[in-house]
């Protein structure tokens, strides 16, 4: 395994689910409605300081919190990898805080038509994942 998919996987193990900065920035109210997570989604997009990898897979949340992971991962210049993750989440209006075995992170939600983008609460540039909600 390549250290840039070592460092995506457990980067997405911190995720392993846009605008967390920006929002608190703006003043937006965390706890506020936040758009629904359970079901099933595509895993269309995926960045890590910045570097932007190509993901294909899917991500369910399911409505117990938890959630699972099961795709593939490739930087430029990189192998594939599999991505399998297994974790759980908590959901606070426009948050979530992603958890995998020890590893936990904060990230911001901002949905925009069926596509959903978690950005980690982290400087930048921020650790992104981009969901498209199967119909």
């Amino acid at each position: 395994m390549s250290w840039r998919t070592a460092i995506a996987l457990r980067a997405a193990g911190l995720a392993v689910a846009a605008a967390g900065t920006f929002l608190a920035a703006c003043g937006s109210d965390s706890t506020a409605p936040g758009p629904e997570l359970v079901g099933t989604w595509d895993l269309v997009g995926f960045t890590d300081a910045g570097v932007a990898a190509v993901t294909t897979g899917t991500w369910i949340f399911r409505s117990d919190g938890t959630m699972h992971v099961d795709g593939t991962i490739t930087f430029p210049g990189e192998p594939t990898e599999p991505l399998v993750q297994d974790g759980v989440y908590v959901q606070t209006g426009q948050r979530v805080a992603l958890t995998i075995g020890t590893e936990s992170g904060d990230w911001g939600l901002v949905e925009d038509g069926n596509e959903l983008t978690l950005t980690q609460d982290e400087p930048p540039p921020a650790n992104t994942i981009v969901l498209r909600r199967q119909s």
